[in-house]
């Protein structure tokens, strides 16, 4: 029996030239055992796009239905993270379609990281990826995050 806790892990995929990328099959066990869903929405966060499972998403909507904007800086966040939100859902094949504007915002093409964080799911360019975070010294964040959580220990 397969347990689906959470998304982790990374791989490199190809992006073809119509937008589609294969999600890794760990990946859609767990949308498929835990979510019981293939339902997703794809958001643009700067550098790599967040694949949230439809559940997830609903999590995030509800989050800032319950705090809305107190201030332009937050209004334009809101704004543009909603702007760029698109559903989706995988084909027979556990593919996605990444529309043209997604792709291009960040650009998407060719290689991709797909790296399971929790609740969701990020592809990254795989060149900004291996700049941002393959190149980062673990040891360094190590010392770091006693700081950040200290109820957490590796």
């Amino acid at each position: 029996m397969k347990v689906a806790s959470s998304f982790k892990g990374k791989s490199v995929h190809t992006i073809n030239n119509s937008g589609r990328v294969s999600i890794p099959a760990k990946f859609r066990d767990v949308l498929k055992l835990k979510y019981n869903d293939d339902s997703l929405v794809l958001v643009n966060l700067g550098k790599y796009l967040a694949v949230y499972p439809l559940k997830e998403w609903v999590k995030v909507e509800e989050k800032f239905e319950e705090n809305p904007p107190k201030n332009k800086q937050a209004s334009k966040l809101m704004r543009k993270l909603f702007s760029t939100a698109e559903d989706c859902v995988l084909d027979k094949l556990g593919r996605i379609l990444i529309p043209p504007h997604l792709r291009e915002n960040i650009g998407l093409n060719g290689e991709c990281v797909i790296v399971g964080m929790m609740n969701k799911i990020e592809i990254w360019p795989k060149e900004i990826w291996e700049k941002e975070v393959e190149d980062v010294d673990m040891s360094s964040l190590m010392d770091e995050m006693g700081d950040i959580y200290p109820e957490i220990t590796l």
